[in-house]
């Protein structure tokens, strides 16, 4: 039996309740946690005024940047919940980094997000000498949500010109939005796929979009991924994202670009938002790579 597409407006509805329940959890969390140490600012760029949470951002000493994009389905959390990334990544890599609060969906559907995103980085790049930014070494990171939204950048990147990343994080990123979730394998810790589907169908309002490489990465040719920036890719073993991330860490390999492909068989979808081992491990990896390609 065929299964049904939610409307829009079911979309909508839904994706409300379900905000609005985030919303509530994270403003709680927020309060017993203590005082946050990102600097807001907002940008007024080609897309518009973005919310943004600055690190390690005051002097005029130009040090590299790490753009930071938080997950969340594209619907939900904000740049808030990346503090620790954030504040890991000053201490460990010597950089400054700044978390994007791109727009969320089903409000603000594809390509909203990757516009915004793409003109935030865009925006630093040509104000560099003014935020201190050594704009010849940038990096990106993004995790789930925020994962395909940093590798879509670096794709636009290459195509577009402007700027140039020296390399990308790509933490278990949503790489193929064009397979139904209830396709995909579903092992206890990944996101149940009613939700996923959910998050597929407020991100992308036209089905045929969803094969796009700026929606999908996956469906890339080698000849869109030939000349990326080197790639380290985070999988989870317990998630439904595992086997997207390994592909697309293949293509990437194929057309030569150098590519770091890590799984952790027994961790879930967004393990590196709590405190674990395997999330020091995974931090320390991120570290690492920074260091290597922002030296």
């Amino acid at each position: 039996m065929a299964r049904r597409e939610l409307t829009r407006e079911q979309v909508m509805r839904r994706a409300r309740v379900i905000q609005g329940l985030n919303r509530t959890y994270f403003k709680w969390k927020f309060r017993l946690s203590g005082p946050r140490l990102g600097v807001e600012r907002f940008l007024d760029t080609e897309a518009g005024r973005v919310r943004t949470l600055w690190y390690d951002c005051e002097g005029q000493e130009p040090k590299p940047l790490v753009c930071d994009l938080h997950g969340g389905g594209f619907m939900l959390m904000s740049a808030d919940v990346d503090e620790p990334f954030c504040r890991e990544f000053v201490a460990k890599v010597g950089c400054r980094v700044i978390s994007i609060d791109y727009a969320k969906a089903p409000q603000h559907p594809y390509p909203a997000a990757v516009d915004q995103t793409y003109a935030v980085v865009k925006h630093l790049v040509d104000h560099a000498s003014e935020y201190g930014i050594d704009s010849s070494r940038l990096a990106i990171v993004g995790h789930s949500a925020g994962g395909n939204l940093a590798a879509v950048t670096s794709l636009r990147s290459i195509k577009e010109g402007g700027f140039g990343f020296r390399c990308q994080i790509l933490d278990y990123p949503v790489l193929d939005l064009a397979t139904s979730p209830f396709d995909k394998p579903s092992p206890k810790g990944s996101v149940p796929p009613w939700m996923a589907t959910l998050f597929d169908r407020a991100y992308v309002t036209d089905l045929a979009e969803a094969r796009n490489p700026y929606v999908s990465p996956v469906y890339a040719s080698l000849e869109d991924v030939r000349g990326l920036p080197p790639a380290l890719i985070i999988v989870a073993g317990r998630d439904s994202l595992r086997d997207e991330g390994v592909t697309y860490a293949r293509m990437l390999s194929e057309a030569g670009v150098e590519t770091e492909l890590h799984e952790f068989p027994d961790q879930p979808h967004g393990f590196t938002y709590k405190a674990s081992p395997a999330t020091e491990e995974a931090l320390r990896l991120m570290g690492d790579f920074l260091r290597k390609h922002l030296a």
